[in-house]
């Protein structure tokens, strides 16, 4: 949506949170309630937060001279609560971001992107965030015991495991930024992008918990910003000469374009046996982007269940498909392919339950165990035959021309959520308690071809993809000192290790202070993580929180 309609919903949705609070708001500031009304009412908050990153990586692929500095970020975030009346309520928080952009990114894009010099320079402000639009401003409001509004630029997220997404599906996330599968150094929460949108709870019967959830989201939020804001390997604009996604520093590990270009067409007769695709970036029309879903939980003694449907642009980057426009045509002495780099329109249907375990033939299990799975009926993925009609490494498959083969996906995840004693790893308080959780994430694609490539850089999709998940963290000294630590496996042969240590000094509980490391290692262009190859980084983040 343009600024001209964005401005006047603004000033709509906020006149009507004044207009709800009716007398409070009349008895605050017309009389001589204002003063309490401030004190009483209004709550201010929000962080300060430095995140510096050191590559470590030997011969990196972004940075080949290690160590390097890939991240200097500083964000601020201011926020605002204002409680009118117990039914109306109104949030307001607002990101600023600074951070460079770094000139080693530059060259390696330079020398990578293929026509050779074609890379350009990363604009100077690439990740920052410095504009005035709200972050977050969310009016919410409970007509009654049983029914609440949310309203406004918001987050809405049914998922909550850890390093992968499986329903966490709703919002687009900023991948720019963020070391891929390593929660500690960003979480989830801290990587989607607020959307503007509708949100409603109606409890139909509180004694069983039973809740019926609705959603829109009517897509006027920024190109951008409708699906994953990602930094592949491969240059891929809008069709404009600045391009809109950039060799950034969590890039997949690329291929280069004229790899890339062997999986979709075949040299012309007469020229050189070497593709260049000119790929550009098509983002989702304001019109045609709507989200809606809903879904129903329920309790059934202690499990906890819920089944649910979204429809709408899926917005993962990953799930992004290229597909191929027109003919091949002659590109100098080699050939050129148009491609377009595309989010599909899918129905995802979703379901997630929890349960916790007891006590089974005398043995106390105490686990709490958890699941999501989300069915994507006719997924696109992109697809080639190995190898190319023509001798080359790989080239169109004749029976999708468009480059695209259609094929169900289901995707689950199963978590088992414990705590534990270790005295001996605990002596000065041997009742402190160790928090683990396992995980395992499954991918299956039913109808699976040996074609089937991801777009980032053409690396193979197995019919299952695994992944393996395990985090435990306690606390020290009075939860002064706190390690965590998060490894993600998959049997392909890739793995993360991702451990953290936080100190919180006992004189000021709104400091933190965290050291991070996110080490990657595997097999290349496979799985869910064999991208971020030789990307290992280390991290010192500082926060205050006020």
């Amino acid at each position: 949506m343009n600024q001209k309609i964005k401005l006047p919903l603004q000033i709509a949705g906020f006149a009507l949170a004044f207009l709800l609070a009716g007398q409070v708001m009349a008895a605050s500031f017309l009389g001589e309630g204002f003063e309490k009304f401030f004190k009483e009412k209004i709550r201010f908050g929000g962080f300060v937060e430095n995140i510096t990153g050191l590559s470590v990586g030997q011969e990196h692929f972004q940075f080949s001279t290690s160590p390097r500095f890939v991240m200097n970020r500083f964000t601020f975030q201011p926020e605002t609560n204002i409680n009118f009346h117990r039914r109306v309520k109104l949030f307001i928080s607002w990101r600023f971001v600074v951070e460079p952009r770094y000139s080693m990114e530059t060259k390696i894009r330079r020398r990578s992107v293929a026509p050779a010099g074609s890379g350009g320079s990363l604009p100077g402000d690439f990740y920052n965030e410095t504009k005035g639009v709200p972050w977050e401003a969310v009016l919410d409001l409970s007509p009654s015991d049983n029914l609440q509004i949310r309203l406004g630029r918001q987050f809405i997220s049914w998922g909550e495991t850890d390093g992968l997404r499986i329903l966490d599906v709703i919002n687009p996330r900023d991948n720019t930024m963020f070391a891929p599968a390593a929660p500690n150094v960003f979480t989830l929460d801290e990587t989607r992008i607020p959307q503007w949108g509708l949100r409603m709870w109606y409890t139909v019967r509180p004694v069983s918990n039973t809740i019926f959830e609705f959603f829109a989201n009517p897509g006027f939020d920024p190109k951008k910003k409708r699906v994953d804001d990602i930094s592949p390997g491969n240059d891929i604009g809008d069709g404009k000469a600045d391009g809109d996604a950039r060799f950034g520093r969590w890039s997949a590990q690329a291929e280069t374009r004229v790899p890339l270009g062997r999986l979709f067409a075949n040299p012309i007769p007469g020229n050189a046996p070497v593709v260049i695709p000119l790929t550009r970036r098509e983002y989702p029309n304001a019109g045609d982007n709507w989200k809606i879903g809903a879904r129903f939980t329920h309790n059934i003694g202690a499990l906890n269940f819920g089944l649910g449907y979204i429809w709408g642009f899926n917005p993962q980057g990953l799930d992004a498909v290229f597909k191929v426009k027109g003919n091949p045509f002659p590109l100098g002495p080699n050939t050129g392919v148009r491609l377009r780099l595309l989010n599909d329109r899918t129905s995802i249907f979703a379901g997630h339950f929890n349960y916790p375990l007891g006590t089974y033939y005398g043995i106390p299990v105490k686990t709490a165990l958890r699941g999501e799975l989300a069915f994507y009926p006719s997924k696109p993925f992109n697809i080639s035959k190995f190898p190319g009609p023509t001798g080359l490494r790989a080239g169109p498959d004749p029976k999708y021309s468009d480059g695209i083969v259609e094929r169900n996906n289901l995707r689950y995840s199963l978590g088992f959520d414990r705590t534990t004693f270790i005295p001996f790893l605990h002596p000065d308080d041997p009742w402190r308690a160790f928090r683990m959780s396992f995980q395992i994430f499954q991918s299956v694609i039913l109808g699976h071809k040996d074609g089937i490539r991801n777009f980032f850089n053409a690396g193979r999709i197995n019919k299952v993809q695994t992944a393996l998940t395990f985090r435990v963290n306690t606390g020290y000294l009075g939860d002064t000192i706190i390690p965590d630590f998060f490894i993600l496996y998959e049997p392909l042969g890739n793995w993360v290790i991702n451990p953290a240590v936080s100190y919180a000094p006992p004189w000021n509980e709104r400091i933190k202070v965290s050291l991070v490391a996110a080490i990657y290692n595997g097999t290349k262009f496979t799985g869910f993580t064999g991208f971020f190859t030789q990307k290992d980084t280390v991290f010192l983040k500082l926060r205050y929180q006020f």
